[in-house]
């Protein structure tokens, strides 16, 4: 009984096989027809605050594998230390701090941190923002004299009375302008004294020479120059939103020991103004060639008609008096 009723269960599933075959069935596994979204990453930012909250920062690039596939983003995160509008992050607290930030969509959930760095300059150990050779007060006592419409111009040595005062008793006359540049000063020493030479009031345009010190006299890489230059400048519009900046690109010198550094920080510096309203790369070191420099630096008095033509084809208004 056991042998006939094995063979009749064969026959049953052989003919429930035909019959599938018969109605047009296959062996192929069902397809999966649900949609492949990929994946979403999301890199890691920095962004800075100062003792008297000024910030940086920083914008936040999700990258989706599939174009076609993304979705609106809303951020999760401890709104007591950071800021997120939009894709711009800013930090809130001043402490240093890594900050989770959970980006969720219907089919996307990745974390990402905003590392959040408390910049305290006069306890730098590394003497790049030491002031201490600087006549600084000096220079904000000149700065008294800034109006919302004053166009202020600082800087380096190109900005200082000493190489520029001469020009300026020409060009300055009868318009809304205060010099105070400081010879010898890179850009992480205008990080630290910006905001005390300028003062409380801001002027109608900030403009600026400086970077070429980075290199020649603190034999600065490359890459930590344009990261200055980008921080001075972003803690420079979160102290004074309304004034419009204006930075010279870095001149060459008759020295081109670091000519190619000068090169790529001007070209990266020029993209990374063009992204925003409020500043404005201004192309001078095309210009300026080594027989219109007084000392193989800087320029001769008559030439810096170049850098205050060129400012004003680049849209600086300057306010007559």
């Amino acid at each position: 009984m056991k042998l006939k009723f094995k063979a009749v269960l064969a026959a049953a599933v052989t003919a429930l096989t035909i019959c599938a075959f018969a109605a047009g069935c296959t062996d192929k596994p069902e397809e999966n027809n649900t949609p492949d979204y990929g994946t979403l990453s999301i890199d890691d930012v920095s962004v800075c605050i100062t003792q008297d909250r000024s910030y940086t920062f920083a914008e936040i690039q999700p990258v989706f594998s599939k174009p076609d596939k993304a979705e609106s983003l809303t951020y999760t995160y401890d709104t007591s230390s950071i800021k997120i509008e939009g894709n711009t992050v800013t930090p809130i607290k001043r402490e240093d701090k890594e900050v989770n930030v959970r980006a969720k969509s219907e089919h996307f959930n990745v974390v990402f941190k905003v590392e959040i760095e408390y910049l305290k300059f006069a306890e730098d150990s590394t003497g790049l923002y030491d002031l201490s050779r600087f006549d600084v007060a000096q220079r904000a006592e000149l700065c008294k004299e800034v109006t919302a419409a004053t166009t202020l111009f600082i800087g380096d040595s190109f900005m200082d009375n000493y190489f520029i005062g001469e020009y300026m008793r020409g060009f300055a006359q009868g318009k809304d302008i205060v010099h105070a540049g400081i010879s010898s000063t890179t850009s992480y020493h205008w990080e630290a004294a910006y905001s005390t030479v300028i003062g409380s009031t801001a002027p109608k345009n900030i403009v600026m020479h400086v970077g070429t010190n980075n290199f020649y006299d603190a034999q600065d890489l490359t890459s930590d120059t344009q990261d200055s230059l980008t921080r001075l400048f972003m803690l420079m519009h979160s102290k004074y939103p309304s004034s419009n900046i204006y930075w010279f690109n870095i001149t060459q010198r008759s020295d081109t020991s670091y000519r190619q550094n000068v090169s790529e920080t001007n070209a990266y510096m020029a993209e990374w103004c063009a992204k925003y309203g409020w500043i404005t790369c201004v192309d001078t070191c095309s210009k300026v060639t080594t027989a219109m420099l007084r000392d193989g630096v800087h320029p001769t008095t008559e030439n810096y008609k170049v850098f205050t033509d060129a400012l004003v084809e680049a849209g600086c208004e300057i306010t007559e008096k």
